[in-house]
């Protein structure tokens, strides 16, 4: 699988809830690899809004490709959930994708197109299918989402897009990495109403900046990461920015990864 197909998939995969990282490969019979981390967050905060209020976030994940296809799970605990028979548990996400892509020719050019299913364990009301395809030239990058399937509780309406415009590289032994990011939400007069405060207005509303770096404890592959992301939408009449027609703020996550 082509490397830059790589970093496409796992960023399509991960979103901004988790830095991608150096996961160790392993070649299984028949030509197929599978790769995959756990490790744990300060936080877990998806495109810009935080899905634990601050707590702890455990996360993993596991993948398998062959040539340029690839299939991968993606896991991390959420928000509290708020079905009276599930009271006192958090929800737990699992996020499903797959994804072909490679190079163009000898042109520099990379490509990725793929499905992500997000699925919520006590909460299936917020479950969405999204399909992505992205572009990728050197260090630079545009990944598009396209909302296929709305959630049950229309919190993402089929129509919905998501883009981001990314750029990495590496500085003294750091991986660095930026996004800006763009939103069209889906108008439905019924499940986002537009009042004094406009918390659907699309347009530019995210920045995404990460720092990580790789290491090795004995025979131990880490990853530690720091993401800052900075919602940079217009303000509403209220003073507040908002992402999925929530107050959106400064969120920093810290995080380490074990590769296995």
């Amino acid at each position: 699988m082509k490397k830059t197909y790589v970093a496409m998939m796992m960023a399509g995969l991960m979103g901004t809830g988790m830095m991608a990282n150096t996961a160790a490969a392993e070649e299984l019979p028949m030509g197929i690899t599978a790769s995959g981390d756990i490790g744990v967050a300060s936080q877990y905060v998806w495109r810009g809004v935080t899905q634990t209020s601050g707590k702890t976030a455990v996360q993993g994940d596991l993948g398998l490709s062959y040539g340029d296809f690839s299939i991968g799970g993606w896991f991390s605990n959420a928000y509290a959930a708020t079905a009276p028979q599930f009271a006192g548990r958090d929800v737990v996400e699992f996020d499903w994708a797959a994804s072909y892509g490679g190079d163009i020719g000898d042109s520099g050019f990379g490509y990725s197109v793929g499905d992500i299913l997000y699925t919520y364990l006590y909460d299936s009301a917020s479950n969405f299918n999204e399909v992505n395809a992205g572009l990728s030239y050197g260090p630079v990058s545009l990944t598009g989402y396209y909302v296929t399937t709305s959630s049950q509780n229309k919190a993402y309406l089929a129509g919905d897009v998501w883009v981001d415009l990314g750029v990495s590289g590496s500085l003294y032994g750091f991986d660095l990495s930026g996004a800006v990011s763009y939103a069209k939400w889906k108008k439905d007069a019924v499940n986002r109403t537009i009042g004094a405060v406009n918390s659907w207005k699309s347009g530019m509303n995210l920045v995404t900046l990460g720092l990580s770096k790789g290491f090795t404890v004995g025979e131990t592959s880490l990853t530690s990461s720091l993401t800052a992301t900075i919602p940079v939408g217009t303000r509403q009449s209220d003073g507040n920015r908002y992402i999925y027609g929530v107050n959106a703020k400064n969120e920093f996550v810290a995080a380490l990864n074990m590769s296995y």
